[in-house]
């Protein structure tokens, strides 16, 4: 298979009719695009704008002459976000062809990926280090192709002891190899890859997943981190992209590992909605024009890429074996499954049944119960999960003021002092039981919130803890609940609410019709000591 970047265009939007003399070689000077009558039709069909139209169509007809800085650079102002490793020199090649109308700025994937999942606010054009990213979410839009890979750079081999690894078995052989985030990093994914089906490597990779979903800083390293590390101790090794390699740490020997390897393959996305595609049609021209030269070419391979006109870059490992993508995406998906962490609210019953005893023969109660199973969670659950703490009882008799109390915001719980105030407030919830139970609106409130602060790189929950039944006389009927969590619910912002009932006094109808609507669940822990082995199925759902 090559070894170069695919350049192809998306028939959505074919924008630029290759350089028929084929690709420019990385000495030559600017190739220019030519825009046919054919290729400004395409246009004009996918962006609606006749004003490019005709000035496309006045361009080759008469052959009248402008200058090249007139041709590149027509259009309004455009954003584009790039991958941090690409955003400088994307920047340069556009500064250099004469082109301010486009803002350039370095952004991480899930900056990006989130916003197109919610639907958010996003860069006219995004270039990712890898398409595979967008298999991690749902796009609220699908974004268009317009080229399927400005440059590419293969994962690497990389060692700091001088000595060169040409496979992952060599790697895993190794004591102090060195990993980041797969759900981040295409090179960590091509670590993840090389272990498939490997019990003895897949079990190495345990201590880095535990490691990453602890979400302390720092816990997944970057390229760069990893390979000055190398550099400083002089030992170790890891898989990288070519380009990092390239570009921070020469001097250490890499190779392509020969089981085959994952490939980064930076894809330029259309991410602005369709009415803004129209009012920018121009700049999306002139970005690939510019894209397509043989100056961006050769800046991007001395920047470390691989692209089609110019080549490797100096240094390179050479040829290299593609990794099945199929394979590749399963391993993805799979990593992103393990290390998706948890955002729940967690809605604690603080009615006045909760300070009975836990069994006619027991001194502990049940909110006690609770408590030390929260507390456990709280204390267990890695730091990237995101917790936050309710609690509820009914207005008129209760504690709170209200149906219910937002005691603690939810946030990750590797954030400054999260894990110790929901330890404290969870702690404090005995001195606030009190009332009846006033399950309904506290459940319809708590699912609302949940989705309204959905994390569509998260797994999103409600856990709600009660022992009794709905007994706030101004509250809604089951029906009535269920019919509001439906109106509530939003395909793209899926929240499911975990029912767990304490004792068999609980309500489990209610909490299972609760689950049905959310597509959720419902527990009952009858017995005083199934309550912390309750809250652990729940938390196990994903």
């Amino acid at each position: 298979m090559s070894d170069k970047a695919d350049t192809g265009t998306s028939k959505a939007l074919a924008i630029i009719e290759p350089d028929p003399a084929g690709p420019a070689g990385a000495s030559e000077s600017p190739r220019e695009p030519r825009l046919t009558r054919e290729t400004v039709r395409v246009i004009a069909g996918a962006a609606g704008v006749l004003v490019v139209c005709l000035i496309a169509t006045a361009l080759v007809a008469s052959g009248e002459s402008a200058s090249s800085g007139e041709q590149t650079c027509l259009g309004p102002q455009m954003t584009v976000a790039v991958a941090p490793e690409a955003a400088t020199v994307v920047g340069n090649i556009l500064e250099d062809a004469g082109c301010g109308q486009f803002d350039v700025e370095a952004a991480k994937t899930d900056q990006v990926l989130q916003p197109m999942a919610l639907d958010g606010d996003l860069p006219d054009v995004w270039i990712p280090d890898s398409s595979l990213w967008l298999d991690r979410i749902d796009p609220a839009a699908e974004p268009v192709t317009l080229r399927a890979s400005m440059a590419s750079s293969p994962v690497v081999l990389v060692s700091g002891d001088g000595l060169t690894r040409t496979s992952f078995a060599e790697a895993f052989a190794e004591d102090d190899l060195l990993m980041g985030d797969p759900q981040r990093m295409m090179s960590a994914l091509g670590t993840a890859v090389a272990s498939r089906g490997k019990p003895q490597s897949e079990a190495k990779l345990d201590p880095y997943a535990e490691r990453i979903a602890s979400g302390e800083e720092g816990a997944g390293p970057t390229d760069s981190g990893r390979l000055a590390e190398l550099q400083t101790v002089m030992s170790g090794v890891t898989a990288t992209s070519e380009q990092q390699w390239s570009t921070y740490a020469p001097a250490l020997k890499a190779s392509a590992p020969k089981e085959g390897t994952v490939v980064l393959d930076y894809p330029v996305l259309i991410t602005a909605d369709s009415s803004r595609r129209n009012s920018i049609a121009a700049s999306i021209t002139s970005f690939a024009r510019v894209l397509d030269s043989g100056a961006a070419d050769t800046a991007l391979t001395r920047a470390g890429f691989r692209t089609s006109g110019a080549g490797k870059p100096s240094p390179n490992v050479g040829a290299y074996t593609r990794v099945d993508s199929a394979t590749v995406a399963q391993t993805a998906s799979e990593w992103n499954a393990r290390l998706r962490p948890t955002r729940a609210i967690a809605v604690m019953d603080v009615s006045g049944s909760m300070a009975w005893p836990s069994a006619p023969d027991s001194a502990t109660t049940r909110l006690q119960l609770t408590q030390e199973a929260a507390s456990e969670a709280v204390g267990l659950l890695p730091g990237s999960a995101a917790i936050g703490l309710w609690a509820f009882s009914e207005k008129t008799e209760g504690t709170l003021g209200g149906d219910h109390k937002v005691l603690v915001p939810t946030r990750q719980l590797a954030s400054k002092d999260q894990r110790a105030q929901l330890t404290a407030e969870i702690a404090g919830l005995t001195a606030r039981t009190g009332g009846g139970t006033s399950l309904h609106d506290t459940a319809l409130a708590a699912y609302q919130a949940a989705v309204a602060s959905y994390d569509p790189l998260a797994s999103n929950d409600v856990l709600l803890f009660t022992d009794g039944t709905n007994d706030d006389p101004d509250s809604m009927d089951v029906a009535e609940l269920v019919r509001q969590l439906g109106a509530a619910s939003d395909p793209r912002r899926p929240v499911r609410v975990l029912g767990i009932g304490i004792t068999a006094d609980a309500d489990l109808g209610t909490l299972q019709a609760i689950a049905d609507a959310t597509g959720g669940a419902a527990y009952v822990a009858e017995r005083p000591e199934d309550v912390g082995q309750v809250l652990r199925e729940a938390l196990e759902q994903r």
